[in-house]
């Protein structure tokens, strides 16, 4: 009997993992093709949030914003680190806070990564009136929320 519903339903979560799938491929298409390092989508994401700082800004703030593990998060810092793309710099003398700043390769990166975001936007977006993608958006945004509140949702469940 579920296999039935199962089967005869529209599974969102799919059909988003698939867009997504193809929209970060086309992006890093370009931009692997446009320059001289390689990130994945999150990588260039991270980088230009971090670009666009005018405060100070640490590793704890992005584990806050971004709600990465700490790990993922330390492991993306790093490989951006690596890649020349961030430089950590010490604040107030003090050799354990360190500062993120976005080095001049990690601005010609995200410029040109941020230039094909927009392009592929532009290209997959054509012949769908705007009204339909301020809906569209509206609707994701509160599918994500919705997700996000499923945790406590399960946490409720359980207790019952």
């Amino acid at each position: 009997m579920i296999k039935k519903e199962f089967d005869s339903r529209v599974h969102l979560g799919f059909i988003m993992d698939c867009a997504s799938r193809e929209i970060r491929n086309a992006v890093s298409r370009g931009v692997i093709e446009t320059s001289e390092g390689q990130c994945n989508m999150k990588h260039t994401w991270l980088l230009g949030y971090l670009e666009r700082q005018e405060e100070p800004i640490f590793q704890k703030d992005l584990e806050k914003i971004f709600h990465f593990p700490k790990s993922t998060l330390a492991d993306m810092l790093q490989y951006l680190e690596k890649s020349g793309y961030i430089a950590k710099a010490p604040v107030d003398g003090d050799g354990r806070k360190k500062q993120i700043v976005v080095t001049e390769a990690g601005r010609k990166f995200t410029s040109l990564a941020e230039a094909q975001i927009m392009d592929v936007d532009d290209y997959i977006t054509r012949d769908i009136p705007q009204e339909q993608i301020d809906m569209m958006v509206e609707v994701m945004e509160k599918l994500r929320k919705n997700a996000e509140d499923y945790k406590s949702y399960i946490e409720l469940k359980k207790e019952e």
